[in-house]
């Protein structure tokens, strides 16, 4: 019998916790520990099938964690390990994507994308809901 063989998608909670959560927020880690840290989760992305999720909203909050931590690194001014340090913090912020941001972030989403508040709200709580990491979200990584 042909049987369809079921996707291996990532879900945010096994990316999150393949990683030492608690090293990344201390900002504790050292150079050869991110490096390591990036060659992991590069090493998960590649594991898995991705697809598009027309619920996924890069809102402002996650917009402006992905400035900060390209800013920072462009910039390269300072002690290199506290740049490093700091802008793996916002990627992990980003990665983690605990909630959407606050309500003036959210209206100009919503501007933005030409929604309601109440679309808004259904397409971010679809998307959480599902807890899998969608190809437009993997490209951002």
């Amino acid at each position: 019998m042909f049987g369809f063989k079921k996707k291996n998608y990532l879900k945010r909670t096994e990316l999150i916790n393949s990683a030492d959560s608690n090293k990344i927020w201390s900002k504790t880690m050292t150079i050869s520990e991110i490096k390591l840290l990036l060659e992991h989760l590069e090493n998960e992305l590649s594991k898995h099938e991705f697809d598009v999720d027309k619920n996924f909203i890069m809102n402002a909050r996650r917009k402006r964690l992905k400035e900060m931590v390209e800013e920072r690194l462009q910039k390269n001014v300072g002690d290199t390990k506290e740049l490093v340090t700091e802008s793996l913090f916002n990627f992990w912020e980003f990665a983690c994507d605990e909630y959407p941001g606050g309500p003036g972030g959210i209206m100009s989403d919503c501007r933005e994308l030409g929604i309601s508040i109440q679309e808004f709200n259904k397409m971010d709580k679809a998307y959480r809901e599902k807890g899998i990491i969608c190809v437009q979200e993997k490209k951002l990584y």
